[in-house]
């Protein structure tokens, strides 16, 4: 584990220990990570193959989805995302739709 991962597990740890995410918990962390040397300087997605990036955006795509509800920012942050990443538009566009379904299915 790279000192910036355990950095970051040590508030994400806490962020989850009541087995609920309040979005002010959530934006308290996405604040704090992208404004934090090492993770603003740091392109998250340059340090994953391009198989790891596709993955990455799948468990993305899978919590956005997990509650049957993506919300405008949620979506915001899947395009930006997919702007970064070395896999091509139609692929994840194929992933994030394939949980949009399931989300759909499962309500």
């Amino acid at each position: 584990m790279t000192p910036a991962e355990a950095f970051a597990v040590i508030p994400l740890a806490a962020v989850c220990a009541d087995h609920r995410l309040q979005s002010e918990e959530a934006e308290l962390l996405k604040t704090h990570l992208r404004g934090r040397s090492p993770y603003r300087e740091l392109p998250a997605a340059a340090l994953l193959s391009p198989s790891e990036q596709e993955q990455a955006f799948a468990f993305a795509a899978r919590l956005v989805h997990a509650d049957r509800i993506a919300t405008p920012e949620e979506t915001s942050l899947l395009a930006e995302v997919s702007q970064v990443l070395e896999v091509p538009a139609e692929r994840l566009r194929q992933i994030e739709s394939s949980f949009a379904l399931l989300g759909q299915k499962g309500a």
